[in-house]
This record gives structure tokens, sequence and C-alpha cells, in this order.
């Protein structure tokens, strides 16, 4: 499912599996969207705000950028990328829940 964004758009996906009804499928789409715009305006979605982190923490400059969810999965990208840079990486926002991601 394609939501059209600017400056580009917004992917969200079910994945199907052997005896899931293709309406489940659809209705994971679905909430992924309806996350998202809840927590408009939000930057980026949950699926993309961990694969902002890295290009964000070797530019040059502080960056910030909202999301739509804070997932497990970016804030192991967090760690593992402060692991490497001595780079200040904030994520502002409860796993589950809309955030701010501040690089410093």
């Amino acid at each position: 499912m394609e939501l059209e964004t600017e400056p580009v758009p917004n992917l969200f996906f079910g994945l199907g599996a052997r005896g899931k009804r293709a309406e489940r499928v659809a209705d994971e789409a679905v909430d992924q969207v309806l996350a998202y715009l809840k927590a408009a305006p939000a930057a980026a979605d949950a699926h993309s705000a961990d694969q902002l982190v890295l290009p964000l923490a070797l530019a040059e400059g502080p960056s910030a950028f909202s999301v739509a969810e804070v997932t497990s999965h970016l804030l192991t990208n967090i760690a593992v990328i402060r692991q490497f840079l001595e780079r200040e990486i904030v994520c502002e926002g409860r796993e589950g829940s809309a955030g701010w991601v501040r690089v410093a």
C-alpha cells in the first residue's frame, strides 16, 4: 500500500502466510497507515526510521526527525551506531509510540 507523501511516498505492507486470511494481511497494512497518520506529521514511518540514523550520524552538524513509532529495531540500530561513532544520538519517546531522533 502506498501513501502519497512528500517528498517521497511511504510504503506499508502486510505479510501473507499459509493459512493467514487475505483480509488479515490487508488489515495489517491498513493498521500501519493509520498509526502513521495518527502520529502526523511524522517524518519517518516505523520501518524507515532506523535506516535514517546512520547517514545522519555520518553527516556534519546536528539533525533531527520525527518518527511515527519508536521500534526495538530503531533503538538497537542507535545503540550499534554509538559503538562506532562518537556522536550523541538520542531517541525521545517510548517504544511503540511516536517520537523524535536527534543527532548532535
